[in-house]
């Protein structure tokens, strides 16, 4: 396999999709956390190192599975419509007024290019209405309006007199020098865990359900799985994902089956390792169950497929509170690895045959075709 811009472009990747490609082995080749020889097998047959660790991938299995290659490739699957779940403002207005927006978090304020924007849930507040607002609300949530992997995840508390920034005391100068810092984030109503999730991890989850709408009104749940935060107590301001870049970093993973919300098998998936695991291991509690809610939680994530019908495929983050599901934000083209895990997407008569489909019709882009689908920017 050639792994060169050149002809990654030939292949019908999107520059972009190249791009991030080509940098994920770049930065793989540089690690000291893969064995070399592994490394460069799953390399040459299109995964990730970190990929071929977490999935066990061995000559044998490998074509159960979606490579990164392929699913690099076939990015963006969805048309120009990506742009209403790309990011979690758009997402929150794209919902407002509908009998799915009480699932979102309640948004209080954006810091935009203007400053700070009061949004739909401010409520009525003065020239301090932040503050006001905070310690009326008791705690915010905030991140990047366009992120992933958790990253840039940060909580604001105010109680008994007293503010905090990630649960340490400030002052409410502090507050928004912190503010000021932070371009382009969204701060909203704070989730917690609830319905017995909170007994394994007091941390918020992320459910990860991904839909396939092709016909726009008849969506599919094709695969799902469960995160836990590890290596963070019960911090809840710290991100429940950390990058496995180091070899002491893990996420705490488990199936959920798509009819019954039944979840188990749990496994500690380290950047070049997957181990097997039935508990949580730093709350020592089982990491299986059902989730309580799970005819309403499947509802939906189904209705808002349906709703947003033109985006055809979708990655619902979901968790679960004390007052049911709760929708975290949506993603265009959610990652392959931890939804393989328990679902290799090759081995799905479904997923096989849709991922099939998409890559023929790349191989079948004539010249002009394919340069215009280089030319995808976002």
């Amino acid at each position: 396999m050639k792994d060169s811009m050149e002809a990654l472009l030939e292949a019908g990747f999107t520059r972009r999709g190249a791009i991030d490609y080509l940098g994920t082995l770049e930065r793989e080749d540089a690690s000291d956390l893969f064995s070399p020889g592994y490394r460069e097998w799953a390399h040459s047959i299109g995964f990730y190192a970190e990929s071929a660790c977490a999935l066990g991938l061995t000559e044998a299995n490998a074509d159960t599975y979606l490579s990164d290659y392929d699913y690099c490739r076939v990015w963006p699957l969805n048309s120009w419509q990506r742009v209403w779940i790309n990011d979690k403002l758009t997402l929150k207005y794209m919902l407002s007024g509908t009998r799915y927006d009480r699932y979102l978090a309640r948004y209080f304020y954006y810091t935009g290019q203007q400053g700070l924007v009061p949004l739909i849930d401010s409520g009525e507040f003065g020239g301090d209405g932040f503050l006001r607002c905070l310690e009326a609300e008791g705690e915010f949530a905030c991140k990047p309006c366009n992120g992933e992997c958790s990253q840039g995840f940060h909580k604001l508390s105010f109680a008994d007199g007293i503010y905090s920034i990630d649960n340490e005391p400030s002052s409410k100068e502090g507050v928004m020098r912190f503010v000021d810092g932070h371009a382009n984030y969204v701060f909203t109503e704070f989730f917690h865990p609830g319905m017995g999730m909170e007994d394994i991890s007091p941390v918020i989850h992320t459910l990860r359900l991904l839909t396939v709408n092709e016909g726009g009104d008849a969506p599919v749940l094709a695969a799902a799985y469960l995160r836990f935060a590890t290596g963070v107590g019960s911090d809840d301001s710290k991100a429940n994902y950390r990058i496995p870049e180091e070899s002491g970093v893990c996420s705490y993973n488990v199936c959920c089956n798509l009819e019954t919300g039944r979840f188990g098998d749990g496994k500690l998936v380290y950047g070049n390792r997957t181990i097997d695991a039935p508990d949580h291991p730093d709350t020592g509690a089982p990491g299986r169950g059902t989730i309580e809610c799970w005819p309403e939680l499947r509802d939906m994530v189904m209705g808002v497929a349906k709703r947003l019908g033109p985006v055809e495929y979708m990655g619902f983050d979901v968790c679960v509170t004390k007052s049911g599901p709760r929708l975290i934000e949506i993603n265009s083209h959610s990652g392959s690895k931890y939804l393989q895990l328990y679902r290799p997407f090759m081995n799905d008569p479904f997923l096989s045959d849709y991922f099939s489909r998409k890559l023929r019709a790349i191989d079948d882009l004539d010249d002009e075709a394919r340069a215009r689908r280089n030319g995808v920017l976002r």
